[in-house]
């Protein structure tokens, strides 16, 4: 069965904007085109509508063995290739993060049949997206490089066999898209000479491919996390970010299986941020929230250049607590490994 057959959400449009107007809400399936770039914004002309635009396609993947968060990120006026792996058995993280110059890549308006690459001497990084034939493949080839391991290998997403969130969301000015989902995920890594191999029975990826007309300063906080567990899939997005009016617009959701709900708008709260025993809140205000997220690897990244300024926090670590999405049953969240982010960007 396929995740639109059991979305709640409405039909996809075939595109994200038409006459310069941004069709708002959640929707069940890829969009045609997510053309973000015909959108009006603050009367600017194209070619300075394009320099505003922020674009990425993420992958958080999920296994009993290990969890990785791989990305393409693009803010015109700098560019980044990113993977955070972590292999939980050993308790060691491994960070390849690679600053590029405005225009290394590109990111494409649809993930129907598109590829979003970038390499280089060092190897690279690729998404092939081919949404439109049931799976998206993730491709790495990063040279060691000092304390680095080398990291290849090729992941399979799944997409038909699970639950995707697109939603389309509105700024102060302009606005953002967002598809988000959680499949099921195969296939080989290799990591410093040793072969993980991950089967999509107890493995799963996060997706999110993003685009949006984010203020001079970017503020966000994030968390996700998915797990198998008795057979079943279960995971969830929570995001308190720029949006307008965020009681009607957010990207809040769960998943269960193919199978999505909708979460409230929630709250983020810190007790001890960067200190030992540190702790994350995540609730709502009528209690279908109620999270507790423990970091337990740091991921802190410090960028202070004369346009670019970057305080980002992206730790993993262990979740607890309970989520009441609607549509679905109730999921006890209990020691699950995933991810957050404190994220503020000035560029």
């Amino acid at each position: 069965m396929s995740a639109a057959m059991t979305s709640p959400f409405a039909p996809a449009p075939s595109r994200l904007v038409d006459e310069g107007r941004q069709h708002l809400g959640r929707f069940a399936g890829p969009v045609g085109r997510t053309n973000l770039i015909d959108a009006d914004y603050r009367g600017l002309p194209r070619f300075l509508r394009r320099w505003r635009l922020k674009e990425w396609q993420a992958l958080q993947v999920a296994s009993p063995q290990l969890f990785l968060n791989v990305a393409l990120f693009d803010a015109k006026v700098m560019q980044l290739l990113q993977a955070k792996i972590y292999d939980r058995v050993r308790g060691e993280k491994f960070v390849h993060e690679w600053k590029l110059r405005p225009g290394a890549f590109r990111i494409a308006d649809q993930l129907l049949d598109s590829d979003n690459a970038y390499r280089d001497k060092r190897g690279g990084l690729a998404f092939h997206n081919r949404m439109a034939r049931g799976h998206l493949d993730v491709e790495l080839d990063l040279a060691a490089h000092g304390e680095r391991p080398q990291v290849a290998g090729r992941l399979t997403v799944h997409v038909d066999r699970g639950a995707p969130q697109v939603v389309s969301l509105p700024f102060a000015h302009g606005g953002m898209y967002s598809h988000k989902g959680m499949f099921p995920v195969e296939g080989e890594l290799e990591i410093g000479g040793t072969r993980h191999v991950l089967s999509a029975a107890d493995s799963l990826a996060l997706l999110d491919d993003h685009k949006g007309y984010y203020p001079y300063v970017m503020r966000w906080d994030w968390v996700t996390s998915a797990v198998v567990e008795g057979g079943h899939a279960r995971g969830f997005n929570l995001t308190r970010n720029q949006v307008r009016d965020p009681d009607t617009y957010n990207e809040n959701c769960a998943w269960i299986d193919d199978r999505v709900g909708a979460l409230p708008v929630v709250e983020f709260e810190r007790v001890r941020p960067g200190q030992a025993g540190e702790q994350w809140r995540i609730r709502d205000r009528a209690g279908r929230v109620d999270l507790r997220f423990e970091p337990t690897v740091p991921g802190d990244v410090r960028v202070n250049a004369v346009i670019v300024d970057s305080r980002y926090r992206g730790p993993f670590g262990r979740f607890d607590g309970r989520l009441e999405p609607e549509g679905l049953d109730p999921i006890e969240v209990d020691g699950w490994f995933g991810m957050g982010e404190d994220f503020y960007l000035r560029c």
